[in-house]
């Protein structure tokens, strides 16, 4: 991988994959759901929630169109996502590779918010938090989120925001917001191509390249620190819902943010696989919980370790969620060599999921540059992977639980569950 840093700030990443037809490019801006506070003039400001989002629907449409017209015509696809910390735009191709980079720069870098779009994305977005708002999944998330953050807590909201919130977003919002986050310091640019015979070094050094013409606004800055969660006191939490026909149960436990760029990635790394050597499809504990009755292929589990938030989830639909809760808790507070027997196989099935993923350059490009905010790298985090031990990542995850604390929650259905 080639990196290099534009006069600008903004950080580009090159990936050759020779033999490769497909490209892809993506570029990331740290910003995202729950960032609703910037500086101005050093004055500190404060952004609805869903202003990310509202900012990610918007920046497609251009005086001319959507944008996304434009990619088609090179024949390119372009999409985008807005996740709690993060806004990512990208296309894939198979040709014209710097004409689409100008219309990607075109996407980020071109502002266009007017009163008659505004009000109709506002429409959209409130009838699609109107449509899933009562969908039990979102509930179950939602609620759990609410238990382990505080409901007021920007992890504990909607990334599109609420029907209240998406109100009081406004174009002279959306040109704030884009402002403080939409600079090229605070962005990601990463390529992934056959870049052989591709004379991108030349691309980006001429001065009149699209990327080289990100301005950062001086009077305008973003601010990453948010509030700390403040958890709700009640331990375990139950709703009844006459709709459900399967109860719906979680558990969250939320761990320690205060780590180094290096120690979160291995504190990610080690969680996952430590987690999946304990409680993978294929483990002793997953496989006796199955002839038990107690979980079904419904059972799941995700780590979540960001600069704003980190939280461990689990959800099933079952109606064994106290059984569950008081199990994994005892599990994780009594973690033992014993229990990790499979953990070899579980890195060797890790490290081999990872080589067939270099084939996806979707894939590579999207995690290369959301690691890149870690100081890391998709290579850097292979070779990680690989060097753990049973002994560093037990050592590792012991001490990243010691501080935690959980919270559950589940939805039953009927009226005969208290």
């Amino acid at each position: 991988m080639k990196e290099f840093t534009l006069a600008n700030g903004l950080t580009v990443q090159l990936i050759n994959k020779p033999g490769f037809k497909k490209q892809f490019a993506t570029v990331m801006i740290d910003f995202g759901g729950v960032d609703q506070q910037y500086l101005f003039n050093n004055e500190l400001r404060t952004l609805p929630a869903g202003t990310a989002h509202f900012i990610e629907h918007q920046l497609f449409n251009k005086i001319e169109g959507d944008i996304s017209q434009q990619f088609s015509k090179n024949g390119a696809e372009t999409n985008a996502f807005t996740s709690p910390s993060k806004t990512a735009y990208f296309f894939n191709s198979t040709g014209q590779l710097t004409a689409n980079l100008d219309l990607l720069a075109r996407l980020v870098g071109q502002s266009y918010f007017q009163v008659d779009s505004v009000t109709r994305e506002r429409q959209i977005i409130g009838q699609e938090l109107s449509l899933y708002q009562d969908q039990p999944d979102f509930q179950l998330e939602t609620g759990l989120l609410q238990q382990l953050y505080g409901h007021e807590h920007p992890m504990a909201i909607d990334i599109a925001g609420t029907l209240d919130s998406l109100q009081q977003i406004t174009p002279e919002v959306l040109y704030a917001a884009y402002q403080a986050y939409y600079q090229p310091q605070n962005m990601k640019l990463c390529i992934v191509a056959d870049l052989e015979d591709q004379e991108l070094t030349d691309y980006f050094n001429d001065s009149t390249n699209l990327w080289q013409q990100l301005i950062t606004a001086k009077h305008s800055a973003p601010l990453t620190a948010i509030a700390s969660p403040v958890p709700s006191p009640v331990i375990q939490q139950q709703l009844t819902s006459s709709e459900l026909t399967n109860n719906k149960w979680s558990l969250g436990i939320m761990t320690a943010n205060d780590a180094s760029k290096t120690a979160h990635i291995l504190q990610q790394l080690d969680l996952d696989l430590i987690l999946t050597t304990l409680f993978g499809e294929t483990s002793p504990i997953f496989q006796t919980w199955r002839r038990q009755g107690l979980v079904d292929d419904s059972f799941q589990f995700q780590t979540t370790l960001e600069r704003q938030y980190s939280h461990i989830v689990f959800t099933a639909n079952t109606d064994a969620g106290a059984t569950l809760t008081q199990q994994i808790t005892q599990i994780l507070q009594q973690l033992t060599v014993e229990q990790l027997a499979n953990y070899a196989a579980v890195q060797q099935l890790m490290v081999g999921n990872s080589l067939f993923a270099e084939d996806d350059l979707g894939s590579i490009c999207l995690e290369n540059v959301e690691l890149s905010f870690y100081d890391d790298s998709w290579q850097e985090f292979g070779t990680r992977l690989r060097q753990r031990t049973l002994a560093d990542s037990l050592a590792n995850v012991q001490q990243l639980l010691a501080t935690s604390y959980l919270r559950s929650y589940s939805l039953l259905g009927g009226q005969d569950h208290a």
